[in-house]
């Protein structure tokens, strides 16, 4: 909203101006208030530069319109979207399109929130990306090459070669490992004796072997990060937080409102914030099924125990028993 001389004016977000907030934040020009704890807890960046609880001076951090923190070289539009993996009415279910979640993946890395990275990460493998568009996004937030290997596979067996466009997104080190993988099949398959190979000659386990060797990965990963505690990459892509003016000493004894779980725990705050997304999104995500940790880590379901292998040592003392038995007879 603009005002008569061309500024624009500072408005309450209409989805994130909590009444129980103890956290102010202007950016743009919206106005946020929001819950610190979510913050606190995540990330080491905001750790540092909001300071846990009161200051040294006695006085606590921004929590009015006139009193409050800003956070340039963010966009207003990208923030909300950030908030809304904390305040998501409907819990478990995140659907949302490529562009939601990579404005949540920017901040995500940025800050160093890792477990919202691994949320982005899982929701962003249940979407039908172009190959080239999910390798240069991979690369950039730095998440596991493990997860590129179908991605890897199908430009290496496609028949045309990569443009000057997709060789600009992918870079060079990575153009060069796809040619690099595209001779060896050539060459392979000559050694062979095919005569006028084609890729569609290969075998996806063969071209997995070679994309494994020339791109030197393993297994497949079990989280797109690094466990363990949270840290700000490189340290210096962070945006800026600026404190506004101190809130004056009044005598006031200031009470935060309670915050009541890891996520969608406000306490007595009440809203009503949607995903912001749009009402003709078309998004491919799949339904999950079941109660997802919506911030924690990416759990191994794999692991599976057959009763046979559950008790060896009962199985070995009912074969004493019955041998014993026979020997009695």
């Amino acid at each position: 909203m603009v005002n008569e001389h061309g500024v624009s004016r500072v408005v309450h977000h209409k989805d994130y101006y909590l009444r129980g907030g103890d956290m102010t934040i202007l950016v743009e020009n919206h106005l946020y208030r929001i819950h610190s704890y979510f913050f606190e807890r995540e990330s080491l960046f905001f750790r540092q530069k909001l300071v846990a609880g009161p200051s040294e001076d006695g006085e606590d951090r921004p929590s009015n319109d006139s009193n409050h923190y800003t956070l340039e070289d963010v966009k207003s539009e990208d923030f909300a979207r950030f908030l809304w993996v904390f305040y998501n009415p409907k819990y478990s279910l995140y659907e949302a399109p490529l562009d939601v979640w990579l404005s949540i993946l920017r901040l995500a890395t940025r800050w160093g929130f890792n477990n919202v990275k691994e949320l982005t990460v899982r929701e962003l493998e249940k979407l039908e990306i172009e190959c080239v568009d999910k390798i240069s996004i991979y690369h950039e937030h730095n998440i596991s090459k493990l997860y590129l290997i179908p991605s890897y596979i199908a430009i290496v067996k496609r028949d045309k070669p990569l443009s000057f466009t997709e060789g600009v997104k992918l870079g060079m080190e990575t153009v060069l490992r796809v040619a690099d993988a595209r001779e060896r099949a050539r060459q392979r398959a000559s050694e062979s004796g095919v005569r006028t190979p084609s890729f569609d000659d290969f075998d996806d386990s063969d071209v997995e072997v070679l994309v494994r060797e020339v791109f030197g990965l393993g297994s497949r990963p079990t989280s797109p990060t690094p466990t363990g505690a949270s840290t700000i990459p490189n340290g210096s892509d962070a945006s800026t937080i600026k404190l506004g003016q101190p809130p004056k000493k009044n005598g006031a004894t200031v009470t935060r409102n309670g915050v009541n779980g890891p996520v969608n725990g406000t306490g007595s705050s009440k809203h009503d914030a949607s995903p912001p997304v749009p009402s003709n999104n078309t998004s491919n995500t799949s339904n999950t099924s079941g109660t997802r940790n919506q911030t924690g880590g990416i759990h191994n379901l794999d692991r599976e125990i057959s009763p046979a292998s559950a008790n060896p040592a009962r199985n070995g003392q009912q074969g004493q028993r019955g041998s014993a038995g026979q020997s009695r007879q």
